[in-house]
């Protein structure tokens, strides 16, 4: 089992990426956000799920521990394969998916592609019960951070050059010392002071 791979990113088209470790090439098949943030060249360490069939072997990578357990976990479901649990992790955080599955949020689970109503309804079904139990969850219900406003945030900083973990880990900090909601802008404003 593979359970991470650090190396020189090779080359990286929407869906996946070429990672040259050691002057070996892994094809790795990524959630397309994380793509946005990486260029030939960069030195990045990817955590990874191989995924076994008869008929295929293929790696699936992720920034960070948190996206490949969760990965894991929505694979598990009856109905979500790798391509699914891809789609998922492209359009949505970990936390801000688990957050529409315990509000059983249908809407913004069928906006992803490979996912009709039954499936969505599955989804629920299946992991409403494990996700409220799960600590890598970043946000609770109870809590006042919106998460489309960090999801925003991180996005607003990747516009501005910086990578998705160091984007993701200044918005954690801010909202760490900042206990009340923030509006996008200001958690961008805080969150670059952090990083500068």
């Amino acid at each position: 089992m593979i359970s991470f791979l650090e190396g020189i990113v090779d080359t990286v088209r929407v869906d996946c990426l070429a990672l040259n470790v050691q002057g070996i090439g892994y094809q790795i098949n990524t959630p397309s956000y994380n793509n946005l943030s990486l260029k030939a060249g960069d030195k990045i360490k990817i955590y990874t799920y191989l995924y076994l069939r008869e008929d295929k072997i293929m790696l699936y990578g992720f920034l960070t521990r948190e996206e490949e357990n969760f990965f894991e976990l929505l694979i598990s479901t009856p109905g979500v394969g790798p391509k699914v649990g891809l789609n998922i992790l492209s359009k949505m955080t970990p936390d801000s998916f688990g957050q529409a599955i315990l509000q059983e949020d249908l809407d913004s689970i069928t906006a992803i592609v490979g996912i009709g109503n039954k499936l969505a309804k599955k989804i629920v079904l299946e992991l409403k019960e494990k996700i409220s139990k799960i600590t890598f969850l970043e946000t609770s219900i109870g809590k006042t951070f919106k998460s489309e406003n960090i999801n925003d945030a991180i996005d607003a900083l990747k516009v501005l050059g910086y990578t998705y973990n160091k984007a993701k880990s200044a918005v954690e900090k801010t909202q760490e010392k900042f206990k009340g909601e923030l509006t996008v802008e200001e958690l961008v404003r805080e969150s670059l002071k952090i990083i500068r």
